[in-house]
């Protein structure tokens, strides 16, 4: 089993992070709670692209489960697929780092999906795995239904 690196790690390769910053860093991260990329931005180690580029090559060795409401999604991410695209595959586009689109979905296996995005976007699709009751509640958010009128 391939383990995943640690966002420090990776964070570390991006900007100049010295060993001591990730120690600083874990001790308050200990205390807090708060994830490592968050202080990192805090203090001023870095920016925000920096911490979606580590994230990015942090999925690259598998796919996360993680909580739309605390990750976020970027309403410009979210622009880069139509809304009917979106609504029949079922997915959430959530950031762009560089060339790599994170999309979110609740399907385990991501093949057809992945073909289907590739016709619509003209990026790398990455992907991260949540709960289905809150992606059609985020995509019910992002891609409003039209009215009628």
């Amino acid at each position: 089993m391939i383990q995943r690196s640690r966002i420090g790690e990776l964070l570390s390769r991006i900007v100049p992070i010295s060993n001591h910053d990730v120690e600083e860093i874990l001790q308050e991260q200990a205390g807090t709670h708060r994830k490592f990329g968050e202080i990192a931005l805090a203090w001023g180690l870095c920016q925000p692209e920096h911490v979606w580029n580590a994230w990015c090559r942090q999925l690259a060795l598998g796919v996360e489960r993680v909580d739309l409401k605390q990750v976020g999604v970027d309403s410009q991410a979210a622009g880069m697929l139509a809304p009917q695209a979106a609504r029949e595959l079922c997915v959430l586009p959530v950031r762009l780092a560089g060339d790599v689109l994170i999309v979110a979905t609740a399907l385990e296996d991501t093949t057809l999906i992945e073909a289907e995005l590739a016709k619509w976007l003209p990026v790398r699709v990455m992907f991260v795995r949540v709960d289905g009751a809150q992606l059609l509640e985020m995509i019910d958010m992002y891609y409003p239904a039209r009215l009628a009128g």
